[in-house]
């Protein structure tokens, strides 16, 4: 019965993520609806998808709730999902905010990416098998494996301070390592599909933005560079900028969360609903 808010979750990952964002959002009354993206968890594969075709499934989901209006929530891979969503139906949101964002990449270059991701994308275009068998490896160690063991501890020790304070609780890690797991659910092959909205066109300028954005970024996300937050911002014609000086591509969302949502809130009153 509360305001409807959607959570857009990242990659690889699925709607098990929005775990995190529960208990905040029973507290500030809102129905929080987290879908999985198509070919991922419990969502069939839709074949040569694109981002532009979002808001139409958005369109479906909230005539299926009953909802005229919504706030949204997008991590990392779930911002340009977000954007896409405000930028066609404006009239529809209450809030818009992108966390630590994955960038347009055929605009802005994957240069200032994570070097596995830089490395995914390589073997992505050239050698697409040798990426779905290092996803299918990569799952089955996190299935069985711990924060404090090999590959993992590697892994998040190319992580800044706060990005390694957070992996090593338990309950995110766990939060996280389930949505991963989640997303390999129906293969490797549908896995990929979701990446590759990522490395394609998204078929909208940033100008074209109307709503408010509220863009949160850390200066020391080492999967998402600071400097695709600030090239984002400039390109947006209404966007809030919340910089942390040091917290990370995990750390961020989760440790500013009460914050996060709050400003979505406040926000509010900045976008009546004019119903164009």
């Amino acid at each position: 019965k509360g305001t409807p808010a959607f959570y857009l979750h990242g990659w690889p990952s699925a709607r098990v993520q929005a775990e995190l964002m529960h208990e905040i959002a029973v507290e500030k009354g809102l129905r929080l609806i987290a879908p999985d993206r198509p070919g991922i968890g419990l969502s069939d594969l839709q074949e040569g998808r694109a981002l532009l075709d979002w808001p139409d499934t958005m369109e479906e989901l909230a005539a299926h709730f009953g909802f005229e209006q919504y706030h949204l929530f997008g991590w990392s891979g779930g911002g340009p999902y977000v954007l896409v969503t405000a930028q066609r139906l404006a009239h529809r949101v209450l809030s818009a905010s992108v966390i630590a964002s994955a960038p347009p990449i055929r605009l802005f270059g994957d240069q200032d990416l994570f070097w596995v991701y830089r490395l995914l994308i390589r073997l992505r275009r050239h050698f697409p098998t040798v990426v779905a068998m290092l996803l299918r490896i990569g799952g089955a160690f996190i299935a069985r494996g711990k924060v404090d063991r090999l590959p993992l501890r590697w892994f998040i020790g190319m992580m800044g301070p706060e990005d390694r304070r957070i992996l090593s609780d338990p309950h995110f890690f766990d939060v996280i390592r389930r949505g991963i797991l989640a997303s390999l659910r129906r293969g490797a092959r549908c896995t990929l599909s979701d990446a590759d909205i990522y490395l394609a066109e998204w078929g909208f300028e940033l100008a074209s933005v109307r709503p408010l954005i509220q863009l949160w970024h850390g200066k020391e996300d080492r999967n998402i560079a600071f400097s695709y937050a600030e090239k984002m911002y400039a390109a947006l014609p209404n966007a809030t900028a919340h910089w942390s000086e040091h917290d990370g591509h995990y750390s961020l969302p989760i440790t500013h969360l009460r914050e996060i949502v709050e400003t979505a809130l406040a926000s509010v009153r900045r976008q009546p609903f004019d119903g164009s």
